[in-house]
């Protein structure tokens, strides 16, 4: 088992299961893909690794939190269907040493998208203010792992909103697959999945 980190990845999947090849007679190994120090430790990508093409597009820190149940450091992805507002943050430079984390859109926000981060980050923010009560029905390492959740969506959130990013409404003419990377699925649609949104009193799901 790898950790993972997209940041420092530095192994490769020596299997391509999108050939249809069974593993069971081509063999599966692990490569490193950049020289290896002793005792430098070996990060996998658990969604942009060679072989994860169906997670690629949609795959980011919410959905780490919620299959693996850890938050990802940077670099971090962020898809907010509802907003429809995709973007990455990384370190600027990739250097955690600047200090500067720096906001990359994946497809051009829109005000009205903006707008909804914002109303989405006031509601986080008055629910903040029930971190000092106590909770004794949470194990106390669930709930710290359920606020430093919170403190990243937050942190995306509010860096989304302070990047002066120019607005544009195109992102509201396109289909339902306005979040994939260059407008193609490389895996089948049956296995994305970006949940989507109760609006205007739509149960619907």
């Amino acid at each position: 088992m790898m950790n993972h980190n997209n940041g420092k990845t530095n192994v490769a999947h020596k299997y391509d299961p999108y050939k249809g090849d069974p593993i069971d007679k081509t063999g599966y190994e692990m490569v490193t893909s950049k020289p290896i120090l002793a005792g430098e430790e070996l990060f996998n990508s658990y969604n942009h690794c060679t072989i994860c093409d169906q997670y690629y597009d949609w795959f980011g820190t919410p959905e780490m939190f919620l299959h693996f149940g850890f938050v990802e450091g940077y670099p971090q992805r962020w898809l907010f269907d509802f907003a429809r507002v995709k973007f990455d943050l990384d370190w600027k430079d990739g250097d955690e040493g600047t200090g500067e984390v720096v906001v990359s859109f994946l497809v051009p926000p829109s005000k009205k998208g903006m707008d909804l981060l914002k109303k989405e980050l006031d509601r986080l923010d008055k629910f903040g203010q029930k971190r000092e009560q106590s909770n004794e029905e949470v194990p106390e390492n669930e709930l710290k792992s359920l606020w430093e959740y919170y403190d990243a969506l937050s942190n995306a959130l509010r860096y989304s909103l302070e990047s002066n990013a120019t607005l544009v409404d195109d992102v509201w003419s396109m289909g339902d697959g306005w979040w994939v990377k260059d407008g193609t699925l490389k895996a089948s649609s049956a296995e994305h999945c970006v949940r989507p949104w109760k609006e205007n009193g739509n149960d619907e799901l």
